[in-house]
């Protein structure tokens, strides 16, 4: 028959500013797994962590690891801004620049009590999980990159069209304009602090796409040339 899909262990994280963080702790049971380090997945822009945990009927995260030989414990949260998480409104723009995205990715991973951490997500949470490595080098055993988003250069029609947004929300929804200006201010971290990262050596796994222009190839690419 087929393998049921985990039970998760549901921990707030609060951050330091404040903001309650919901996440899940998938333990993967496998006996050889490395039970120093853990899996921290962040989701994308507009998503909550439900998404990626097989109760919407997407994408079912602690089911495919299952399959994985010596996987890692998985977590998954709300980002701030997203899904069930509070504290956080009314601050502005700012807290959703992907490096404090990152930070509250690191203080994620602190709460549930682990030294080492791989640190993934999608888009946002591919993003954010890069500014955590360089936040946190030593902690960071790993990174797990899906649909790296715009960067540099390249980030500069899609932060046009994201402040965009954010400004037709404003008069209906500026709690949510905020987090889509505070993405449109984001960028990943600069080439010499990836430069910087990539002297660690870390193992990377990065998958994008060849046709979409929010999370281009040009960004996989670049990742793997430094």
């Amino acid at each position: 028959g087929s393998v049921p899909s985990p039970k998760a262990v549901a921990k707030t994280v609060r951050a330091f500013d404040g903001t309650c963080l919901p996440s899940k702790r998938w333990n993967s049971g496998k006996p050889d797994r490395d039970c120093s380090a853990i899996f921290v997945f962040g989701h994308g822009l507009t998503e909550r962590a439900s998404v990626w945990d097989g109760s919407e009927n997407q994408h079912n995260l602690p089911k495919v690891l299952q399959s994985v030989p010596a996987a890692p414990d998985l977590i998954l949260y709300d980002a701030r801004g997203h899904g069930k998480s509070s504290g956080w409104e009314g601050v502005g723009p700012d807290q959703f620049h992907w490096r404090c995205l990152g930070s509250d990715m690191l203080q994620v991973a602190s709460a549930h009590g682990s030294n080492g951490f791989i640190l993934g997500g999608c888009s946002m949470g591919a993003a954010s999980a890069l500014w955590a490595a360089l936040l946190s080098p030593r902690s960071t055993k790993g990174l797990v990159l899906f649909m790296v988003p715009t960067m540099w250069e390249v980030r500069q029609a899609r932060r046009k069209a994201l402040a965009e947004r954010a400004e037709a929300m404003q008069a209906t929804d500026p709690t949510a304009a905020d987090v889509f200006l505070g993405a449109a201010l984001a960028d990943l971290p600069s080439r010499a602090e990836i430069e910087s990262l990539s002297k660690l050596q870390l193992p990377m796994l990065v998958v994008n796409s060849r046709d979409d222009p929010v999370h281009p190839a040009s960004s996989a690419e670049v990742l793997a040339e430094i």
